[in-house]
């Protein structure tokens, strides 16, 4: 989930043999996923993108109950017309069939 590509090289993700999903917050101002989260996909071409259309950075994690300040703006905030709570819901759904397709 808005993975970091700093610490992976090419031949490093080319070796990943399991099952993978990356999630992408294609509004990521933090982690731009150009330079990020679609150049490990771009070296994974086995796995599978789910591009989270209008999500921030903070967007796979829980709401905080108070603003939390950061790089990419308020930790709490979520961009217009994003519904945070109804995402993650979404992708609690979404992993759990993941695993179940994948691991068993």
């Amino acid at each position: 989930m808005a993975p970091a590509a700093v610490p992976f090289t090419p031949e490093s993700l080319a070796a990943v043999r399991v099952p993978t999903r990356v999630y992408v917050a294609e509004q990521d101002r933090f982690l731009v996923p150009r330079f990020h989260a679609e150049w490990v996909l771009s070296q994974m071409p086995a796995a599978e993108p789910r591009r989270v259309p209008n999500a921030w950075h903070f967007a796979f994690m829980d709401t905080p109950n108070v603003a939390i300040p950061s790089p990419d703006g308020d930790v709490a905030a979520n961009p217009s017309g994003f519904d945070r709570a109804a995402f993650l819901q979404q992708a609690a759904g979404e992993i759990t069939r993941f695993f179940d397709q994948h691991l068993r």
